[in-house]
């Protein structure tokens, strides 16, 4: 049966960056070859075409608006104010930002994301983010946090959010899009992530958590447990193929390289780590060692604008231009974030077979301050946004088009998540009016330990 859409006639940007006239087709399924998935016709004269952008790290719900106080605040601040929160979502909520942050993903181009999701104490938590992907058609992986510190609202014990997992496997979320996520060394002990590695094990499961943010964790770590975090979670049996790290911004000699001969993976979010001053993660070290390292969003602006801060940070770090090229930053946002999320470097979203892709973007070169377009991946890279996606397939189907998406309504995603930060806020007792009071008083003292639910 003939499946999927082809795209003519426009100037094709392939994963390794070279860049081509091929046509392109956008196929429904895994297996289906170029010939086979050859349905609708679509010229794209004058446009780029470049394969899905992928997401490594992001936390698709804003429960609250950010604001001007932010940049003020310390993290350990935003993450008690992200708790207070967090007690007042419901599974609703979950679901109707969970649209809107997948809406701002493909929108923007990006047609997969692994989207760590936490608190998740409600039931219904689980399954209604993962509605919230399929919404607006994002391709998404969810990986799910257990923590016992925190928010006494929102702490459940992870052995109860493992348990959910597990039933939702294969259900609401492929099993191997699911991960197993202690959130964090702040908000979850070394018997969370014990527990976390011994279920991956049992069901099959990948693993996923935030590591080495800063120097505070770092010196935290090493007064309590006497290891640096990262040589701790190997203590653990945390570091494995399929395993991915997010952050890893202070890593010394050692820890580098139990990342690399582990086959553990590296999601690195640079425009996070400017906003928060985390500092510079050792990206070129840890590629030149042989570590998969993909572009995580974090909650910042969109794919385009991660893959060139990745190039800046990263000359700016060593002191030289082109410590990390245009082109390994655009394969660190397409084909290395997707592999981190399929955990198979083999899978067809990770490694596009030539002419015959999963996913595409459809990007317009066109404006006037863009002009000319003498190499287009630098183009890309440097100059565009996610306002120049025109058009964005997901397994062969069209999710955007003409900028707009096309299994649901802007003015829905957008009403609905309106609603859900204003019944969040008036629930969190956080003024959210210019000028206004905007941290929440907890109900209880942070750090509290989870109990059963």
């Amino acid at each position: 049966m003939v499946t999927g859409v082809r795209l003519t006639g426009g100037t094709v940007l392939a994963a390794d960056g070279d860049t081509g006239t091929t046509d392109v087709t956008v196929r429904t399924g895994p297996s289906a070859g170029a010939a086979e998935a050859a349905g609708d016709v679509v010229d794209v004269t004058g446009q780029l075409v470049l394969p899905g952008l992928a997401n490594a790290h992001d936390h698709l719900r804003s429960l609250l608006p950010a604001t001007r106080e932010a940049e003020t605040m310390p993290l350990p601040a935003i993450i008690e104010r992200a708790g207070a929160a967090g007690a007042a979502a419901t599974a609703e909520h979950y679901r109707d930002l969970t649209a809107q942050g997948a809406a701002r993903m493909v929108l923007s181009g990006v047609t997969s994301a692994i989207d760590h999701i936490y608190p998740v104490h409600v039931p219904g938590m689980i399954e209604a983010a993962a509605a919230g992907h399929d919404r607006v058609g994002l391709r998404a992986s969810l990986a799910v946090g257990l923590m016992d510190s925190g928010h006494p609202a929102v702490l459940q014990d992870p052995s109860v959010t493992i348990d959910d997992v597990a039933r939702i496997a294969d259900d609401a979320v492929p099993a191997d899009r699911l991960f197993l996520a202690p959130v964090s060394l702040r908000q979850s002990s070394p018997d969370v992530y014990r527990a976390a590695v011994s279920a991956a094990d049992r069901l099959g499961m990948r693993l996923y958590t935030h590591v080495a943010e800063s120097a505070a964790e770092v010196d935290a770590c090493l007064a309590e447990h006497g290891m640096r975090p990262v040589e701790l979670l190997h203590s653990l049996g945390f570091l494995r193929p399929g395993t991915v790290l997010v952050h890893c911004v202070h890593l010394d000699e050692r820890e580098r390289q139990l990342v690399a001969d582990t086959g553990t993976a590296v999601a690195y979010c640079p425009s996070n780590h400017l906003r928060f001053a985390k500092g510079f993660a050792p990206i070129r070290d840890l590629i030149d060692r042989g570590v998969t390292v993909g572009l995580g969003i974090d909650g910042m602006v969109d794919g385009f604008t991660e893959i060139r801060q990745a190039v800046y940070a990263q000359a700016q770090a060593a002191g030289a231009t082109g410590v990390l090229t245009s082109a390994e930053a655009f394969r660190m946002a397409t084909t290395a974030a997707a592999s981190l999320a399929s955990g198979d470097r083999a899978d067809p979203a990770a490694d596009p077979t030539p002419g015959a892709w999963p996913d595409a973007v459809v990007a317009s070169p066109n404006r006037l301050e863009l002009q000319p377009v003498a190499d287009p991946l630098w183009t890309l890279i440097h100059r565009m946004t996610g306002t120049d996606v025109t058009d964005v397939y997901i397994g062969g189907k069209a999710v955007v088009r003409d900028g707009q998406l096309t299994r649901v309504s802007h003015d829905e995603v957008a009403e609905r998540a309106a609603a859900a930060t204003a019944a969040i806020a008036s629930a969190a007792g956080v003024d959210l009016r210019p000028g206004g009071e905007h941290a929440a008083t907890p109900p209880g003292p942070a750090g509290q330990r989870a109990s059963s639910r």
